[in-house]
């Protein structure tokens, strides 16, 4: 009886946790050849710097024949997209800000907060200050 157990093929289900083992270990292989590769390390930092100016993707060598002024303009004209993404930034959270504050106004006017509608006006009934709008 002990044979038989030990004649026996593996099942389905452990021949493919061992696959995905095997997978895994050469994937894991793979990603350390990677991180050591400095070529791939190179063009990581330069699209991780691309994509922080403005969204552009990562910058390629400049052609020795390429003039100053033009690289200097390039370079301008991402610190102005830079800025102006971080102004868009502020804008949407300010815009969040004033939409939270008119939220809670406008609980407050149509009395869905009695204490608020009470300690606006000096008391009086919420149907009465509803109507005379």
């Amino acid at each position: 009886m002990a044979e038989e157990t030990s004649n026996q093929e593996p099942t389905l289900v452990e021949q493919w946790l061992e696959e995905q083992r095997e997978w895994q270990k050469t994937t894991l292989a793979y990603l350390d050849s990677i991180v050591r590769d400095e070529e791939f390390l190179t063009h990581l930092g330069n699209a991780m710097r691309g994509s922080l100016l403005a969204g552009k993707p990562y910058p390629t060598p400049v052609p020795p024949a390429a003039s100053a002024p033009e690289s200097d303009f390039a370079d301008r004209l991402d610190q102005l997209l830079f800025a102006v993404r971080e102004l868009q930034g502020q804008v949407a959270d300010l815009r969040m800000t004033l939409d939270e504050i008119r939220a809670g106004q406008d609980k407050a006017a149509t009395g869905a907060d009695p204490a608020a509608g009470a300690a606006d006006e000096g008391g009086g009934s919420n149907a009465a200050r509803q109507a005379d709008r």
